[in-house]
């Protein structure tokens, strides 16, 4: 019974921590609107207010930074950035047309921003203009060969309107502008389905190549897993950077940097996640003009974090493009990962584009047990997510990026 009452009053205590930081959350943003809401734009505080608009753009406080926008437009009608951001929040609202108008004033005005070029494409998408939203990709293309997302919406916009291999394409010259792009990689390997090109796709999503489990040992100072693991999903759960439902995260909470201070049971695994990269590293087959050996790096910088997903809780399918490699491993899972009557609740799926990139033939999936112990380590090109779960217990587990240092 006491030991109850102290988990009771454990979770009282975690429950109200959670909803004064929440309440604190919405006091500080309640805040910020109403100092964006008193802004006020004079032809001497221009450059001030767009830095304020530009805030609440991005804090999704659409109608201020509209306001702002719009205020800097009476006083300044050819202010191009206040033109091309109003026209995304236009476009945001499902106002493509108004979008476009201001779009091609700000064109008109300042010719050769890549920005302006990619954010049209993206509105006359919206509007079905497809060609002409082609060639609005093409010249952000042309003006900074180093952007990448007018090449990503470009190919996306080929796969969409069927066009597999211009997409490829596309892909393709994105990766030799920028060199290592595992977002276009990603994209490549599964428009190459579209293109009825199974064997090099195949090659780039060779799961049974690149999809690795390492057995770690338990660190020094740990008398078995289940205390490193106890100590582990401690750390987790109580971490102070911890956000309910960000990232890929659906209904379950996410961790900021577990690698910076306080790191409390980490260092140790820190070690054994840089000896599972190295064994990986030596696993891997004598392709050397595959895109993913090709990239090997000698050195790198490992970041990590944890996840807690609650009941239906899951990962949507993503990637990781700053890493290398990625992986994870477990420190806490619900009874419904081994019950065979529920397989595969809770369990790693591989192989799944979002539902963003227009893939149109039928992805091939494949989905990995859970296991305590050890690291399941991938490609961070892999699309991989979570399938949901019903559970009252927890699913806790560790992620990571091997992010490449090049000399």
């Amino acid at each position: 019974m006491k030991k109850r009452d102290q988990r009771r009053a454990q979770q009282q205590a975690a429950r109200k921590e959670k909803i004064r930081k929440q309440k604190a959350q919405q006091r500080i943003h309640s805040a910020a609107i109403q100092t964006g809401a008193t802004v006020n734009v004079t032809p001497e505080t221009v450059a001030q207010s767009m830095n304020e608009a530009v805030k609440r753009h991005r804090a999704n406080d659409f109608s201020t930074a509209a306001r702002i926008y719009r205020e800097v437009l009476q006083l300044l009608p050819d202010h191009s950035d206040a033109l091309s951001s109003l026209a995304m929040i236009e476009a945001q609202k499902k106002r493509p047309a108004k979008a476009i108008k201001l779009l091609q004033r700000a064109i008109s005005l300042v010719d050769d921003n890549a920005g302006y070029y990619m954010n049209l494409g993206a509105a006359l998408t919206q509007t079905g203009e497809i060609d002409d939203a082609a060639a609005a990709y093409i010249r952000a293309i042309e003006l900074a060969p180093t952007y990448p997302d007018p090449y990503y919406n470009l190919g996306d916009l080929y796969l969409e309107t069927a066009r597999p291999d211009a997409a490829i394409a596309v892909f393709d010259a994105c990766i030799r502008a920028r060199g290592r792009d595992f977002h276009a990689l990603a994209y490549k390997a599964h428009a190459l389905r579209d293109a009825n090109k199974s064997d090099e796709a195949g090659l780039l999503l060779d799961r049974d190549l690149f999809i690795k489990r390492y057995k770690f040992d338990v660190p020094l100072g740990y008398a078995d897993l289940a205390e490193l693991n106890s100590s582990l999903a401690h750390h987790i759960s109580t971490h102070e950077s911890k956000e309910a439902n960000v990232r890929s995260t659906v209904n379950g909470d996410h961790t900021g940097e577990l690698l910076n201070p306080p790191m409390g049971p980490m260092p140790q695994m820190k070690d054994a996640i840089n000896v599972a990269i190295a064994w990986y590293i030596r696993q891997l087959p004598d392709l050397p003009e595959h895109p993913f050996i090709q990239h090997c790096p000698v050195a790198w910088h490992l970041t990590a974090w944890g996840v807690v997903l609650k009941n239906k809780g899951h990962e949507r399918s993503h990637i990781h493009p700053n890493g290398w490699l990625s992986g994870v491993f477990y420190v806490q899972l619900p009874e419904v990962i081994d019950d065979p009557r529920l397989e595969p609740q809770g369990w790693l799926e591989f192989g799944r584009p979002t539902a963003d990139l227009h893939i149109q033939s039928p992805q091939e999936t494949e989905v990995y047990k859970p296991e305590y112990g050890s690291i399941i380590l991938f490609p961070s090109y892999f699309y991989h997510g979570t399938i949901p779960f019903k559970s009252r217990e927890k699913r806790i587990c560790i992620s990571f990026d091997a992010e490449p240092i090049y000399k």
